[in-house]
């Protein structure tokens, strides 16, 4: 079959597979990948519209190319709408060039593709495919990260479709010049290898594809690794629609626990974000130490998780002072020097504090308020005491109590600052030991 009639046999094949009934969008800057994709939905009969972005990044040179998009498309009576999205001035404190690229375009896309039934078209093909999976391992990525480029894939809302996955570059060009097409837009900054993708594309996988004479293996563990991820995102979303309290999310397993905390999170917000490892190690931790008491914690993207006996939640803003209970805060004192917690500052090798045992200390420390029927140790004594008769020993006025930090390694308490410590921690001779300071800040 010449290539002509495969590749049409290709896209024909995955339509019929694919339940295609809305408007369809298809994503064309102008490259020879996504100039093959727009005619061969073309040639098969597809009406669309095609979405170029102008990203703003490369001035004349990407001005040129979306004035010939728009008279390429003209001239086929195609539908065309360009969109911009000033990537350098809708940055985010933090983002990469790149990220806020794909974060505008995903914004972009969900408004275009806001109706039922409503599909977006791109035009990753197999080279691209490599690229994601060499970068996304270098990162660490799990097999669901590996294999982010499907053939289907619903991100925040909007359906996006990607039938060229199995079909290499080289091949796309050869179907454009037995159309009769024979020039296409280059992007310039291609071959800027200080980009780690385009590092990876000129320089990475040519080496690779030299050491090991081709890169068969790589797309054969793209196959079954897509297999893997399916399978893991089937059982995740299964375990998902069985939540119901902290049990269920203590007993999901630790390759499942990001699967499902994205889809909880998706559903909360109607955005879907990935959680970053930290997070969900850290709701890994709390999960299995939960005592009851409420502990809240910050995630990456800005939202709080909070867990407490009737369930997890998630919050917007910085966690806020009740009537009678604060919020628990985690301390992980070996990597972070300094925590705020309610107006006191608490810190690591301070020339002024109490000196515990290091040994004595667990991984996470929990700095949360005041509860009713606590109870210390106090230093040099060997039974607990409520910290009520403690305060009032130390005559700490009552309407002060509910503010204090509470510092506990596990469920004991160690320390309130200003107040007293207890016995728990005791530095002998010659152990190991850390200051722990603290100080109220000025309102």
């Amino acid at each position: 079959m010449s290539i002509e009639n495969s590749l049409l046999h290709l896209v024909h094949d995955f339509l019929q597979r694919k339940d295609v009934h809305g408007r369809v969008f298809v994503g064309f800057s102008g490259g020879a990948d996504s100039t093959a994709l727009l005619l061969l939905l073309s040639q098969v009969g597809l009406d669309m519209t095609a979405v170029h972005f102008q990203h703003g990044i490369r001035g004349d040179a990407a001005e040129a190319d979306a004035t010939w998009c728009e008279q390429f498309c003209a001239a086929r009576k195609i539908r065309f709408v360009c969109e911009n999205l000033a990537v350098p001035s809708n940055r985010l404190r933090g983002e990469s060039v790149e990220e806020a690229a794909r974060r505008l375009r995903l914004e972009a896309w969900r408004r275009l593709a806001d109706a039922d039934g409503d599909v977006v078209f791109l035009a990753h093909h197999a080279d691209d495919a490599l690229e994601d999976l060499l970068l996304r391992l270098a990162r660490g990525g799990n097999c669901t990260g590996l294999t982010g480029l499907r053939d289907e894939r619903f991100i925040n809302g909007v359906r996006f479709l990607r039938p060229l996955l199995e079909i290499r570059k080289e091949q796309l060009e050869e179907w454009l010049r037995a159309q009769g097409v024979m020039d296409w837009r280059l992007d310039a900054t291609n071959d800027d290898s200080t980009y780690r993708r385009n590092a990876v594309r000129n320089e990475l996988l040519p080496l690779m594809r030299r050491i090991f004479d081709g890169d068969g293996g790589l797309r054969q563990s793209l196959r079954v690794l897509r297999l893997d991820a399916n399978y893991l995102e089937e059982q995740a979303e299964t375990i998902y629609r069985q939540l119901s309290d902290l049990d269920s999310w203590r007993r999901i397993p630790m390759a499942l626990l990001p699967r499902v905390l994205r889809m909880w999170i998706q559903t909360k917000t109607g955005k879907d974000e990935l959680p970053v490892r930290q997070t969900v190690e850290r709701l890994a931790v709390e999960l299995q130490r939960f005592s009851g008491h409420p502990v809240e914690f910050m995630t990456e993207s800005g939202w709080r998780l909070r867990l407490a006996k009737d369930g997890m939640e998630l919050l917007q803003g910085e966690a806020k002072e009740s009537s009678e209970e604060l919020y628990a805060a985690e301390w992980c004192w070996r990597e972070q020097p300094i925590i705020c917690w309610n107006g006191y500052t608490l810190k690591i090798d301070s020339e002024n504090g109490e000196c515990f045992a290091v040994k004595s200390l667990p991984y996470m420390l929990t700095i949360r308020s005041w509860q009713s029927g606590d109870r210390m140790v106090p230093f040099g004594q060997t039974k607990a005491k409520k910290l009520q008769d403690i305060f009032s020993d130390a005559k700490t006025p009552r309407e002060i109590r509910h503010q204090l930090p509470i510092v506990c390694a596990d469920d004991t308490i160690l320390w309130v600052p200003g107040v007293r410590r207890a016995e728990f921690g005791r530095v002998s001779q010659g152990e190991e030991a850390v200051v722990i300071g603290w100080e109220k800040l000025e309102a």
